[in-house]
């Protein structure tokens, strides 16, 4: 099972309607969410969630000018706490060849062979096909499409069908990022996920936790309810290990080992 499935948020700065860290962190804790994709170069974000014991994923929106620096960017958020790392690659990687994404990826596995590697890419037309993709397909653990009904100003449906029907995903875990952004309204949340749960995906995540409204997060926090035993278990894993990176981070080495007992012990159950 990918990290990422199940319910996720994504944490971005840019026009949010909050920056109140622990509102968006009581947010997480509101809709269960298994924990949250954090963009680049956020210490004190990352810190928040950590604190809490919400796991965090590292997302960076990287250039074709300078791969290795792109993935030396995303491993260094891993080694201070990322359980997981989002390659966000979009327009200017289309008139690319292969090369620069096989750079990057070589460059981030270089330094971290065993973590998870997510694409949040744009699916619609036939941009799976192009190079930057095809590699792309090769390395990840999930498929990120954004789906975004208002932006492309399609229905739910239309907007589900544009970026994920007849399209070639390679067997990898498709993981839809939902629109909770620009006033889309709780209802057309409700619809998105509605979809999700009608293709029968293994997760999403709210793009993002501090655009959307009260009344819209708390239609995407209300769906949660239906949580399997599974996910609730797999949660309180990816918890405890991020309790253990905190501990490490701060040098409490004896909270870490406690920590690291707990979760072998759950594993071994």
């Amino acid at each position: 099972m990918a990290i990422l499935e199940g319910r996720w948020a994504w944490w971005n700065q840019n026009h949010a309607t909050s920056f109140d860290l622990p509102r968006m962190v009581q947010r997480a804790r509101d809709a269960r969410l298994k924990g949250v994709i954090i963009k680049y170069g956020h210490p004190d974000v990352e810190a928040a969630f950590t604190r809490a014991n919400i796991p965090f994923l590292v997302e960076r929106y990287v250039y074709p000018s300078q791969p290795e620096a792109e993935a030396q960017k995303l491993a260094n958020a891993v080694d201070a706490g990322a359980v997981a790392a989002v390659i966000n690659a979009e327009v200017e990687w289309e008139s690319q060849s292969a090369a620069p994404m096989e750079r990057l990826i070589a460059a981030f596995r270089a330094r971290h062979p065993m973590v998870e590697l997510y694409a949040s890419v744009d699916t619609r037309g036939n941009r799976l096909s192009l190079p930057y993709q095809q590699v792309l397909r090769r390395h990840i653990a999930g498929w990120l499409p954004m789906v975004y009904p208002k932006t492309f100003g399609q229905s739910v449906a239309k907007a589900f069908s544009a970026c994920l029907d007849g399209k070639e995903f390679g067997g990898v875990p498709v993981l839809p990022t939902i629109q909770t952004y620009d006033g889309i309204g709780a209802t057309t949340i409700a619809e998105q996920l509605a979809e999700v749960k009608r293709r029968g995906l293994p997760g999403c995540q709210a793009y993002t936790i501090a655009h959307a409204t009260d009344a819209e997060w708390a239609e995407f926090a209300r769906e949660e309810d239906t949580m399997s035993e599974a996910d609730k278990a797999e949660l309180y894993v990816l918890r405890v290990l991020a309790g253990v990176q905190e501990a490490l981070a701060q040098k409490r080495t004896q909270d870490a080992a406690n920590g690291l007992k707990k979760y072998l012990g759950v594993v071994a159950q």
